[in-house]
């Protein structure tokens, strides 16, 4: 839909920021209505790092909607799974992003890879 968006608009960035001015909005009326207002109070506890979630998350947006025109949804999908599932299985192996710890297997791998088999079967 972002990428319709950003059709009609001429720009992928622009369509970006309509996306999260909107999901903004909603969430505060969200929070309004049936948000915990106390937990504002934790919002310094949080370390700064953890906030580039942000980043991450605008990045991928525009990401995807600069990609699907040029790649097609088949093709980004099989990438972003790819990509999800790979760092996915990294981040549960080091534990990174306090995630718990989760080795990497010969299991793992082998499941990954038919699942990555199974997407590319798929889009061709």
């Amino acid at each position: 839909m972002n990428s319709s968006v950003a059709r009609h608009l001429g720009s992928p960035l622009t369509a970006t920021i309509t996306f999260y001015s909107v999901a903004l909005v909603t969430t505060i009326v969200l929070f309004l209505f049936v948000g915990d207002k106390a937990t504002l109070k934790n919002l310094g506890r949080v370390p700064a790092w953890l906030y580039l979630t942000g980043f991450a998350s605008a990045f991928t947006v525009f990401s995807i909607t600069f990609l699907i025109p040029r790649l097609g949804p088949r093709q980004l999908g099989v990438l972003s799974i790819a990509g999800q599932l790979t760092m996915a299985m990294i981040i549960s192996h080091l534990g990174i992003f306090e995630a718990p710890k989760d080795p990497i297997t010969l299991k793992k791998v082998v499941g990954a890879l038919l699942l990555f088999a199974g997407v590319v079967v798929s889009v061709n």
